[in-house]
């Protein structure tokens, strides 16, 4: 049974209607993990965040794509203005985007023992099926509290970096598959009488990152989120970001009245499969926030 639409004071049918860019990105740091990242942003909040990362770029004066894989080692000097930039996205996400920017960013445990390799004779299988649960959690989670009835996305995803889009042998059936699965998994939540709105995919558009800031935010956030995780580098600039993520997710654990940093439902990590084939967020991070690896907050 679907979910009935409310009514105004005068009988009429009200239909609360978002229309949100998804911004998507995947990272395969090592055998273990699988990382999923989206990032949305409602229609009409795009220009403001794409102004805000702007503004940092004229400061800096850097105009280059800014992938977290290729930031230099230190933040000074002549080659470090791409890792400034970046600190300047966090900084700005931190205080003033998460509020127009929802991240959540899925961490696949391939070496879970419930994780069955086997539904996957292709890599490009899971990762496709994992995208459409991160998409599925992610309108419930994120966009929950704005109660939508009906969701449209724009969904934009980096194929310029995408690691597991097989070779041409192969056929990636993701172009359609996310939009069948995200509104089978729709259908179904409206079914069985979920508070889950009817999501329809408008458009998938696989772009290229280095023409789209956002993209490029959506990595940024991926990468530090990786390296939190993995810990990955020893490079100072990668060490800051995964700092600040971890830093996040330390906040996130405390309940909801405790947490200080304003990223409830706003920022989400979490991880799939647990020991009993379910989601969690309770989530060990190689990179500790009182380590030797630790810096100064926003130097």
């Amino acid at each position: 049974m679907l979910r009935p639409h409310q009514k105004s004071l005068w009988g009429d049918t009200v239909i609360n209607k978002g229309i949100y860019y998804v911004y998507h990105d995947e990272s395969i740091p090592n055998k273990r993990w699988l990382l999923i990242g989206l990032l949305f942003i409602e229609k009409q909040d795009v220009d403001i965040v794409k102004q805000n990362l702007k503004l940092a770029r004229k400061l800096m004066n850097y105009w280059g794509e800014i992938h977290f894989s290729k930031l230099p080692k230190r933040f000074d000097g002549k080659y470090g203005a791409k890792a400034r930039v970046a600190r300047e996205w966090i900084k700005a996400y931190e205080s003033r985007l998460r509020e127009y920017a929802l991240c959540s960013i899925l961490a696949v445990d391939r070496h879970s023992p419930a994780y069955h390799s086997k539904r996957f004779p292709k890599d490009f299988y899971a990762y496709n099926r994992f995208t459409a649960m991160a998409l599925k959690a992610s309108v419930a989670w994120l966009l929950g509290p704005r109660q939508h009835d009906e969701i449209e996305i724009i969904f934009v995803s980096d194929k310029k970096y995408r690691q597991s889009r097989p070779q041409a042998e192969f056929v990636d059936n993701f172009e359609d598959y996310i939009p069948f699965r995200a509104e089978l998994d729709s259908f179904l939540a409206q079914y069985e009488r979920k508070k889950y709105p009817l999501v329809r995919i408008k458009e998938l558009v696989l772009s290229d990152s280095v023409k789209e800031d956002l993209l490029q935010l959506c990595d940024l956030l991926l990468g530090a989120t990786q390296m939190a995780l993995v810990c990955g580098s020893k490079r100072e600039t990668k060490i800051w970001f995964g700092q600040r993520v971890a830093i996040w997710q330390r906040d996130l654990m405390l309940p909801p009245w405790e947490q200080t940093l304003g990223l409830y439902r706003k920022f989400n990590l979490w991880a799939f499969p647990d020991a009993d084939g379910k989601p969690y967020n309770n989530i060990t991070l190689a990179l500790k926030v009182n380590n030797e690896y630790q810096l100064p907050l926003f130097p």
